[in-house]
């Protein structure tokens, strides 16, 4: 963690601009859905088509109607609504043997964020291995990371590819 925020809190490396990031997201998906979030709030609205979810468990239901109707979706969200799509994600996309690129902001890694992300922080990767989900680090990957992702969705996986605060351009 080598750069700061504007008030002096440290931040992840930035591997790219949101405008960057929404660019490669679209050469591999045709679909959006997300719930905002701080950290890719810059992102949304570069993505098109995005149909806005006002629950993390709604974008992937969407996500999944999109998959069955011969899209590549891609849904964004905080790691804090892993727990609310969970029963989606493995009753629609692991019964039904259907990929999806989750791109997931991994909030409440650094020790200044608010108190409500300091569990999701702590318990994301964790979590996420457990279900046997692949995880790309988007810090350690750059743009290649969602390429490989998308190529994990595209076989029917769901690839989770994780942002972290400072990745991109808030």
């Amino acid at each position: 963690m080598s750069r700061c925020d504007e008030k002096g809190r440290p931040l992840a490396d930035q591997v790219c601009t949101a405008l960057e990031f929404a660019q490669k997201l679209m050469r591999h998906c045709d679909w959006f859905s997300a719930v905002p979030d701080s950290v890719i709030k810059k992102v949304l609205p570069e993505l098109s088509p995005y149909h806005f979810a006002p629950r993390e468990n709604h974008a992937v239901g969407m996500a999944f109607g999109a998959r069955l109707g011969g899209k590549s979706p891609c849904v964004l969200l905080q790691n804090s609504g892993l727990g609310l799509c969970l029963d989606a994600l493995l009753g629609l996309f692991v019964l039904y043997g259907q990929g999806l690129l989750l791109v997931v902001s991994n909030r409440g890694e650094l020790k200044w964020e608010e108190i409500q992300h300091q569990d999701w922080g702590r318990l994301t990767l964790p979590l996420l291995e457990s279900l046997g989900f692949p995880v790309i680090d988007f810090e350690r990957l750059g743009l290649a990371g969602i390429g490989r992702a998308a190529h994990l969705a595209q076989e029917g996986k769901i690839a989770i590819l994780i942002l972290h605060r400072g990745n991109l351009d808030e």
